[in-house]
C-alpha cells in the first residue's frame, strides 16, 4: 500500500484471489472507499471485467493483468477473508483484525479491514448495494447444482429429483439449470418427459442475465448463489461441510439449510472434507427437506393465500393415542388432538402429506393455525409475486 496516511484522490483495489462469491462480499467496501477517494478502481480477473463494468456504479473496473498501479495515489490488496497462503497477491493484503474475534458475515469483515487501514472512513450500516434486476414476464427460477469445490455440492441425483418435485407442484414454472464446464448436469437423471427446463451453459454474463430475472434461486455454497444474492434474488442455500456463518447467502429473503445440524458434529477443514466417506451433512438433506424450505420461502415472497398445505418434513412425526409429537433438529412439539373427527382428519392428512383446509373440521381450525405458526405445515402458495 502506498501513501495511505495522506489525503488521496485515487485508489486501486486488487482482489487477486478467493472465489467468485468472495468478490461479491467486498462490494460494500468498495463503495465505502468513495468516502475518501474521488476515484475507486477495482482490478479483477479479465473474464469478470465486462460483468462488473455493467453493474458497478461509480467504480472503475480494470483488468488486473493490465492495470498500472503507478497511476494511482494509493494501492491496496483485499486478498481474501480469511487469508490463506497463495501466490496471487499483487502486494501484501490488508489485515482483517476481526477474524476469529467477531462472529459476523464476511461482508462485515471486509468493511472492518477497510476501516482499519483508513480510520477516517465510517463503516456503513446501509443495505447491500444490490444490482438492478431484469424485468420479465417469464415465470422461471434458477438452480445451480455445482460449486467451485464440488465436495460442498448437494448430490446431483437429489437436484434432479427436486426439480421434478417442484414441477409437480408448479407445472407452469420453468427451471433454468446453470451448468458450468465442471458442474454436474442433472439432465440425464430426469424421468418426467414433460418437465419444463433449460440448460444455461454460458459464461458469467449469460448466467447473470438469467439469474437477474429469476423468481428465486436454489444452490450450494458457491459463487453462483452469491451472484443471485447480488441481484437480491430470493434464495434457498444448501450448506454442508462449510457452515453459512461468514459466507451465507445475503439476499433479503433467504432460507438456509445447514446439513451438519443433527447429522455430524465433526469440525470440518480441508483434510476432513477430502477424506469424508459419507458426507452425511449433504446426503441426509432430503429433497423433501429442501422442498419444504422452498415453500417457506415462497410463502414470504408471494401475495396470495393458500388452501393447500404440505407437511414440513424437517420434522419427524410420532403419533400417540390422542396426540402427535413433531420432532425437529432444534424443537419438539406435543400437539394434543382429542376429538375423533379432527384426529382422523389429521391422521389421513399426514399419510398423504397434504392438508386441504377446505375439508378441515371447523373445531380443528384454531389448532391448525397454531401448528402453522410453529411451522409444522407449509402453505403451497400460488405463484403471484409482489411487484
Amino acid at each position: 500500500m502506498t501513501n495511505s496516511s495522506s489525503k488521496n484522490e485515487t485508489i486501486l483495489v486488487y482482489k487477486s484471489y478467493g472465489g467468485l462469491g468472495d468478490i461479491f462480499f467486498t462490494i460494500p467496501s468498495l463503495y465505502m472507499l468513495k468516502q475518501k477517494f474521488t476515484t475507486v478502481a477495482f482490478a479483477i480477473q479479465p473474464r469478470l471485467v465486462r460483468f462488473f463494468e455493467k453493474y458497478l456504479e461509480g467504480i472503475e473496473v480494470l483488468n488486473e493483468k493490465t492495470a498500472d498501479k503507478n497511476l494511482f495515489d494509493c494501492v491496496i490488496e483485499l486478498g481474501n477473508y480469511p487469508w490463506f497462503k497463495n501466490d496471487s497477491e499483487k502486494i501484501p493484503q490488508i489485515k482483517y483484525h476481526t477474524h476469529k474475534k467477531v462472529k459476523q458475515h464476511s461482508i462485515e469483515h471486509y468493511k472492518d479491514g477497510i476501516v482499519s487501514v483508513f480510520p477516517s472512513i465510517t463503516k456503513t450500516t446501509s443495505a447491500y448495494p444490490y444490482f438492478k434486476k431484469k424485468t420479465t414476464k417469464d415465470l422461471y427460477y434458477t438452480v445451480h447444482p455445482g460449486a467451485g469445490f464440488l465436495l460442498k455440492a448437494w448430490p446431483i441425483a437429489y437436484y434432479a429429483k427436486l426439480i421434478e418435485e417442484v414441477f409437480e407442484l408448479y407445472p407452469n414454472l420453468t427451471a433454468k439449470i446453470i451448468v458450468g464446464p465442471d458442474d454436474p448436469n442433472p439432465e440425464p437423471l430426469f424421468t418426467n418427459k414433460a418437465l419444463k427446463y433449460e440448460l444455461i451453459t454460458g459464461g458469467i454474463d449469460e448466467v447473470a442475465e438469467e439469474i437477474s430475472g429469476a423468481k428465486f434461486h436454489i444452490g450450494n455454497d458457491a459463487g453462483i448463489t452469491h451472484l443471485a444474492g447480488s441481484f437480491n434474488i430470493p434464495t434457498v442455500g444448501i450448506y454442508g461441510p462449510t457452515g453459512p456463518g461468514s459466507w451465507g447467502a445475503f439476499s433479503e429473503q433467504t432460507e438456509i439449510i445447514w446439513g451438519k445440524r443433527g447429522n455430524c458434529s465433526i469440525r470440518c477443514n480441508y483434510e476432513v472434507i477430502i477424506y469424508c466417506e459419507d458426507r452425511v451433512c449433504l446426503t441426509n438433506v432430503t429433497t423433501k427437506i429442501v422442498l419444504s424450505t422452498l415453500l417457506k420461502l415462497l410463502d414470504k415472497i408471494t401475495v396470495t393465500s393458500s388452501n393447500t398445505y404440505l407437511v414440513n418434513e424437517n420434522y419427524k412425526i410420532t403419533p400417540e393415542e390422542d396426540a402427535f409429537i413433531f420432532t425437529g433438529v432444534e424443537n419438539e412439539y406435543l400437539i394434543e388432538i382429542q376429538d375423533r373427527e379432527s384426529h382422523d382428519f389429521i391422521t389421513k392428512s399426514l399419510k398423504q402429506l397434504v392438508v386441504d383446509s377446505n375439508k378441515m373440521p371447523k373445531q380443528f381450525t384454531e389448532t391448525f393455525h397454531a401448528m402453522l405458526t410453529l411451522g409444522l405445515f407449509l402453505p403451497v402458495p400460488a405463484l403471484v409475486f409482489a411487484e
